[in-house]
């Protein structure tokens, strides 16, 4: 009974972010995904209502790490029967702040942004199925976050975050980044090697422009090890390449 009432509650967690909204953000959304618990516990009216009153107040996450929460919420609930509201709302409190910090720049500032760049080449070069390109790029990681910190959630409880320390992310954000402005130097070569073709400037334009793309390249990885900010540097990339392209146009 309580494996499948766990994968119905992974399933109702992926949607977490369907029902946002200003006043409690992401409250009905974690609310719909334990109410299985609410079911299997079989409360009075009394308590029914206490356990729904707690978990439609204000909860505000990152929606890829909400499962952890919710899982680890899953497991005080059914350890305490329902009886226990001060822990869990302390839990979800304590938690949902650091989960956010640690998933907005690792999704939204460099899992995001990579994908794109290399979808954005990928539809420069004609390829056809550029749209699914960037699903199998993006999806595996998030979803197997997803579903390991679920998991881990339910087994350790609020110790569930040694598992999401253990991955590191600000590095391996840092990686992923790194690797989107690598892909953002292949895509501003491509599109300065298509220009270069009607500019006639044969081979020796060509390497010059090849240099230039390396130059891009290295001047931003110098810039992030001096300390400015990957999302300047992005932005800033960005509108080079759109200025770049409405002069040549």
């Amino acid at each position: 009974m309580i494996p499948n009432m766990l994968i119905n509650i992974f399933f109702r967690s992926l949607f977490i972010h369907s029902s946002l909204n200003y006043p409690r953000m992401q409250n009905l959304g974690f609310c719909y995904a334990v109410i299985p618990v609410l079911k299997f516990l079989k409360l009075d009216r009394a308590q029914e209502a206490e356990f729904l009153k707690r978990h439609l107040q204000l909860f505000n996450s990152h929606p890829y790490f909400s499962g952890a929460i919710i899982a680890s919420v899953v497991r005080e609930e059914l350890h305490s029967q329902g009886e226990d509201a001060e822990s869990v709302v302390r839990l979800k409190n304590t938690f949902m702040a650091p989960y956010a910090a640690l998933g907005d720049p690792l999704f939204s500032g460099a899992l995001k942004p990579l994908c794109s760049t290399v979808s954005v080449l990928l539809a420069f070069m004609g390829f056809l199925f550029t749209p699914l390109v960037y699903l199998f790029l993006f999806t595996p990681l998030h979803l197997w976050i997803r579903i390991k910190a679920f998991l881990e959630g339910y087994r350790e409880g609020n110790a569930a975050f040694r598992y999401i320390s253990a991955l590191n992310l600000p590095r391996l954000t840092g990686m992923i980044r790194l690797f989107g402005f690598v892909a953002a130097g292949f895509l501003a070569a491509f599109v300065l090697f298509s220009f270069g073709n009607e500019w006639e400037t044969g081979f020796p334009g060509h390497i010059a422009l090849s240099a230039a793309g390396l130059l891009f390249i290295l001047g931003c990885y110098g810039l992030i090890k001096a300390g400015i900010s990957q999302t300047v540097l992005l932005y800033s990339s960005v509108a080079l390449i759109l200025f770049g392209s409405w002069i040549l146009c």
